[in-house]
């Protein structure tokens, strides 16, 4: 079952989207590593992360079961609408201990789909990079979602430490910066 998408990016164009994204962001967290560092700590229980996080995981699941061809499903999409709404409600109500890192779970195993679209029959580092990516989203998705304390522990031991932090981010920045060239090389 295939979604009907209006846009669709290009391969290159999206390296280089995600790859200023990615140095972007780790190069902000070298930057203003101290308050990040005390922000790292508190956010797999944060209430206002869970919520906005969680909100934007159910927005983009409504648009992808409203568009989506269901096939012979098709008769109950309005039931499973109201039942992605219900499932959110619900979820942020009863299980509010690490929202946050159970919704960017959710949001990670949402945005890896399109990336490996995008790279579906390509070739070349850039395809290669973004999968790896994209899978890599997937599975920390699935351990946000199941295992959220991890996410609290990792955060936690890499916060322990600067060195940690910064050798974090500057691997972040490294690889954002491998997806922009290869982006705009064409490779």
């Amino acid at each position: 079952m295939e979604t009907q998408s209006s846009f669709a990016l290009s391969l290159p164009l999206l390296a280089i989207l995600l790859g200023v994204a990615l140095a972007g962001t780790h190069l902000f967290g070298i930057a203003a590593s101290s308050f990040l560092i005390n922000e790292a700590k508190s956010f797999p229980r944060s209430r206002f992360w869970g919520t906005l996080l969680l909100g934007i995981a159910i927005l983009w699941t409504l648009g992808i079961t409203a568009s989506t061809d269901l096939g012979e499903f098709n008769p109950i999409r309005n039931l499973l609408l109201l039942g992605v709404i219900a499932g959110g409600v619900l979820l942020w109500k009863l299980v509010p201990d690490f929202l946050s890192s159970r919704s960017l779970g959710f949001l990670l195993l949402l945005a890896a789909h399109p990336v490996l679209e995008t790279t579906f029959l390509q070739h070349g580092v850039a395809k290669i990079a973004l999968s790896l990516l994209a899978y890599g989203w997937a599975l920390a998705g699935l351990f946000l979602v199941g295992m959220p304390y991890l996410h609290r522990d990792l955060i936690g031991w890499i916060c322990t430490r600067k060195w940690r932090w910064d050798l974090v981010c500057w691997a972040g920045v490294a690889y954002g910066i491998l997806l922009l060239v290869s982006g705009l090389l064409g490779f």
